[in-house]
């Protein structure tokens, strides 16, 4: 922590005004942060070498890149608030090899992490995000490699050899206005949350990322399993992978309405904002072709992606999922709806050659309001195999209005848990359109010892099922500043 010897610093957060306590590096690391004159008890984070335990009486302050290390569990309580440091570009979050971020919120009482300025004057960028380092596999073959970072701060997480690793779990967590531009516009931004060589035996459930900068989730390799995500306003991709990711992810939910708006001089947004954009191995990088083995194979089933719609992005390039760079993948019981460009873009020829080998599969899949639902014939485009084994793999078109209990928000619409309007219209296609049972396919394999048991199948298609509260109530919100 911080010297005792600056015990207060004062900045302006919006309208609101900020009082921060510093705690010393000898100070008590089980108990909660000290108390701000005046007010609510408040502490600086500036890094953690040993165990230490957030609680929820105190807001905790991410001042830099601060990381956990040295083995050490972050605890964070339930309920728990934790703010990025405005003045300190690209304040962060980072989780090393062999420590562990322990984050136990519940559905009623969430952990928060977000901007420290004032609803309604917060940003995309206006701190850094989450970054996890795992010692899983990745299929770059370089060593170092470095996670995106600034020299001097960027880790490595090349070698990683434990399929299982544990590097914590985050469990009612939400993640908003993060992301950092830490390259000057050279294409390397802190995400929402950045996992490297996460490992299987790390607990990702019932997490949103909000208004972020870059990417909201992005795996670079590792085996993460994962359930109940959600991603709202997006500055680029929603759900982002590479290096050879083979985690599971069941429930992901994905919704655009608007263009973000970053804090200036943090980094800009992506023209071409994607539900999916999966990765094997980028060539340009140091150790990767794509051919490098193991294969990004994730598994993606229950998952709605709702694009912008045509009128708000100046481009046709936003697609619902793009696959390319000999990424394979399973996609079941999935919509895809409302992106300006088509719903699925096979990019490459190593991609595209995974579909001859059920490496990259496609199932019970429903395409809804895209500029076109189905890629065109090109060269080096392979989406239009989904046309023409629609039949055979069931994948249907619809239109928005049947497919939804609807409306579906837009830029200018307030959202609730309410009025979200993505669960599933009686009498459509959604509630009956799913792959009710894994047995017998190629999937069933692929799906076992998820969160201790196989994935289950669903009748229904989509993250939300028809019947009963849905998933996200509650501990989600919906609000872009």
């Amino acid at each position: 922590m911080q010297s005792a010897s600056r015990l207060f610093r004062l900045f302006a957060a919006g309208a609101s005004v900020l009082v921060l306590a510093a705690c010393s590096d000898d100070e008590d690391s089980t108990g909660p942060g000290p108390t701000s004159p005046g007010g609510p008890k408040i502490a600086v984070l500036t890094g953690v070498t040993q165990d230490r335990t957030l609680y929820a009486d105190t807001t905790y302050v991410l001042s830099g890149y601060v990381k956990v290390s040295n083995g050490a569990t972050l605890t964070i309580q339930p309920g728990t608030k934790i703010v990025g440091d405005t003045l300190v570009p690209g304040s962060s979050l980072w989780i090393l090899r062999g420590s562990r971020l322990v984050t136990e919120g519940t559905a009623t009482d969430p952990i928060v992490f977000t901007s420290a300025r004032a609803e309604g004057h917060r940003a995309p960028g206006d701190w850094g995000g989450i970054v996890i380092v795992g010692n899983a596999p990745i299929n770059r073959t370089a060593n170092p490699i470095f996670t995106e970072g600034p020299a001097g701060a960027a880790e490595n997480y090349a070698g990683g050899s434990d399929f299982n690793d544990d590097s914590g779990s985050l469990r009612y967590v939400r993640i908003e206005f993060a992301g950092y531009d830490v390259s000057n516009g050279s294409g390397q931004e802190l995400n929402g949350i950045s996992m490297y060589a996460v490992g299987r035996g790390t607990t990702l459930e019932y997490v949103q990322t909000i208004e972020g900068l870059d990417d909201s989730f992005e795996w670079f390799g590792g085996a993460a399993d994962a359930r109940y995500l959600v991603s709202f306003e997006a500055g680029d991709d929603h759900f982002d992978w590479t290096e050879g990711f083979q985690g599971r992810i069941q429930f992901a939910l994905a919704v655009q309405t608007s263009v973000p708006t970053p804090r200036p001089g943090t980094g800009v947004v992506s023209g071409d904002p994607r539900g999916f954009e999966g990765d094997g191995c980028e060539a340009d990088k140091a150790g990767c072709t794509y051919a490098n083995a193991p294969y990004s194979t994730p598994v993606f089933a229950n998952f709605t992606l709702i694009g912008p719609g045509p009128d708000v992005y100046a481009t046709n390039d936003g697609n619902g999922v793009v696959i390319r760079r000999g990424s394979g993948g399973t996609f079941v019981n999935g919509i895809v709806a409302r992106w300006p460009g088509v719903g699925f873009s096979i990019r490459d020829a190593e991609s595209g050659a995974l579909m001859d080998v059920d490496s990259l599969f496609f199932r019970n899949i429903i395409l809804a309001g895209n500029g076109s639902n189905f890629e065109a014939p090109a060269s080096g485009r392979f989406g239009d195999r989904l046309r023409a084994n629609a039949a055979a793999w069931n994948i249907s078109e619809a239109q928005l209005a049947d497919l939804f209990a609807g409306p579906l928000p837009t830029g200018s619409t307030r959202i609730t848990d309410a009025s979200l309007g993505v669960r599933p219209a009686a009498g459509g296609a959604a509630p009956t359109g799913g792959l009710a049972s894994f047995a017998g396919t190629p999937i069933a394999p692929r799906v076992e010892d998820f969160f201790g048991g196989p994935m289950p199948a669903t009748s229904y298609v989509g993250a939300v099922s028809p019947d009963g509260p849905p998933w996200y109530q509650g501990w989600t919100r919906w609000y872009r500043n």
